[in-house]
């Protein structure tokens, strides 16, 4: 039985899943750089016993839905960048005929370990099968040659805590599948994320004040920003139930830019050609947060929120976070309790 079907079941930290719900979605960004750390101790130590030399063949493929299949993509774009084969693909897409064949390895990830789609997946392949969950015991643990846990505290509802441990955990799994190694400090991490809660939150609840009457927002990043546009764009209609999509930088250029006028909102990830799109939009009329990860010249009418420095695969942990406090203030302003959904799928998940 898994911690999503039973209120007294315990995740890695130890917290049940009635407690986890007693949080609030605000609650859970702010516990953000200590559930890191702890994230990190239970993550490290249990890759660092994992024989791993069956996951070495490419293509690997990272699968998953949602936010999972988002925490995924930094991964598959750090092993390429190493001069591996790697993608990111819809569970979906492994179960639709010829997709079990498209890795030589998977890396299936569910938060839950109950995402039926993804069990699935990983049910269709016969090649080497590795699943990234926060409960060690569930249906995908079933199917998996190996599991590893992501160590998160349970969420309160929105993909938040589980969402930046799995981004860490993807980091240092990509890391260690290309080098054998994965050298990054958890502690320094926590506190770049610690030191950037406060200035970011300021700046969210600003820009949320002026999306209030928008009619849709847009999100747009690429490569690793790629996966923070598609978690913020899923952020802002799950939390604030605004409509809103995700964008490849060069590809919103090509035809979706054409919305932009008063009454729309975007939010750009990068510092490069989205600083100039920034400055455009904001002349159209859009509502502008640019969130760079280097320091850039700010265009006029356009909100920032500047990142602390860190490496390109662990840059998306640190970006999360003000996506996180804008679609917070967006829903407190609109009288909504982020994780109180009001539609549910029966089928999304395998019962137990």
């Amino acid at each position: 039985m898994t911690a999503a079907s039973n209120p007294h079941a315990t995740g890695p930290a130890g917290e049940t899943t009635e407690q986890s719900r007693s949080r609030t979605f605000r609650a859970d960004i702010l516990a953000q750089p200590a559930n890191l750390e702890r994230a990190a101790a239970t993550f490290l130590a249990a890759l660092g016993r994992a024989e791993l030399r069956r996951f070495q063949a490419d293509p690997v493929v990272f699968t998953g839905m949602g936010a999972s299949l988002l925490a995924g993509v930094p991964a598959a774009q750090t092993l390429r960048a190493g001069g591996r084969l790697a993608l990111a693909m819809p569970a979906t897409e492994v179960v639709d005929p010829g997709g079990e064949r498209v890795g030589a390895a998977f890396v299936a990830v569910s938060q839950s370990g109950r995402s039926a789609e993804t069990v699935a997946a990983l049910r269709a392949v016969d090649r080497p099968r590795l699943a990234l969950a926060n409960m060690m015991t569930s249906p995908l643990a079933d199917v998996a040659d190996l599991i590893l846990p992501i160590g998160s505290i349970p969420d309160a509802g929105i993909s938040v805590l589980t969402y930046t441990a799995t981004l860490l955990a993807g980091a240092a799994l990509a890391a260690v599948l290309l080098t054998g190694e994965f050298h990054a400090n958890a502690g320094a991490l926590a506190e770049a994320v610690a030191a950037l809660l406060e200035p970011a939150d300021a700046v969210a609840e600003r820009v949320s004040s002026r999306l209030q009457d928008v009619r849709a927002v847009d999100v747009v990043g690429r490569r690793f920003s790629a996966a923070s546009a598609g978690y913020g764009a899923l952020l802002i209609r799950e939390a604030a139930r605004i409509p809103a999509s995700r964008f490849d930088t060069h590809q919103y250029l090509h035809g979706p830019l054409e919305v932009a006028e008063a009454g729309m909102g975007a939010v750009l990830l990068g510092a490069e050609r989205e600083v100039g799109l920034a400055g455009y939009l904001a002349s159209a009329g859009v509502t502008v947060l640019l969130i760079p990860d280097t320091d850039v010249r700010v265009p006029d009418g356009v909100e920032v929120i500047r990142l602390p420095d860190m490496p390109a695969p662990l840059r998306p942990i640190l970006e999360a976070i003000p996506l996180q406090l804008l679609a917070d203030h967006l829903a407190r302003a609109r009288g909504l309790a982020p994780g109180v959904f009001r539609h549910h799928q029966d089928d999304t998940k395998v019962k137990p």
